[in-house]
């Protein structure tokens, strides 16, 4: 597996750790962690320093911390990849296919497949999967075929996209499993990829796309097509 280079804020991880994340970021990060070993270690250092904190709280009646223990650990147990409890490697994970394509699923996604829905085809050659019922933004898949491209763009928003396999890259570098991107208004990049490798994505958008190139400028007016 490539080495990440593009990691979550530090931000976000304390407030993932504090369960203070919408449900889409908070699946986005959990998928993240199970790529990062980096960042699942400064997860578990917040989630320790919260446990020290906590214990350290005067005036609190001694069961009523036992319960707040027990709920901050149960908090961490559902959150952290590490401590998920093991499945038989017996049992097959589940997989999004597209055509004769499988991927395997993030354990975070595993939960949640009955949300995603069918793929649906887009410029450029590249096809989206739309993962609803999770919060107001709009997550999705993006498959990007062999030497395909999304035409320039910037952001109305914030858009996080966290590679799953394979690799695209764009005018400020090259991007590969695990790595979370984080793009807003001050990006203006036009994803690609090589013409002997595909990429599959999971994206966060909470706002559409703007385009600025040319022609492609003519799709504005039609951007809600990529949000939502």
């Amino acid at each position: 597996m490539s080495k990440i280079q593009f990691h979550p804020p530090e931000q976000s991880l304390s407030h993932y750790a504090q369960g203070q994340l919408d449900p889409a970021m908070s699946l986005m990060l959990s998928a993240h962690l199970e790529f990062c070993a980096h960042c699942r270690q400064k997860v578990a250092d917040i989630e320790q320093q919260l446990a020290v904190e906590l214990s350290a709280v005067p005036d609190v009646p001694e069961q009523a911390m036992e319960q707040e223990l027990d709920s901050m650990l149960q908090m961490i147990m559902q959150q952290s990849p590490d401590t998920a409890i093991a499945v038989e490697q017996t049992v097959r994970q589940q997989q999004i296919e597209l055509g004769e394509k499988q991927f395997t699923l993030p354990r975070a996604l595993q939960t949640h497949a009955e949300h995603i829905g069918p793929w649906g085809r887009l410029p450029g050659k590249i096809q989206r999967a739309r993962v609803d019922a999770l919060s107001s933004s709009k997550l999705n898949f993006i498959y990007m075929d062999q030497d395909s491209s999304l035409p320039e763009h910037t952001h109305q928003g914030q858009e996080i996209t966290l590679v799953l396999a394979g690799s695209f890259h764009d005018e400020a570098g090259s991007y590969h499993p695990g790595d979370f991107v984080i793009q807003n208004k001050q990006h203006q990049h036009s994803p690609r990829t090589a013409a002997n490798q595909d990429c599959l994505c999971l994206t966060l958008l909470d706002a559409p796309l703007h385009f600025t190139s040319g022609l492609a400028s003519l799709l504005n007016p039609f951007s809600q097509l990529f949000f939502r």
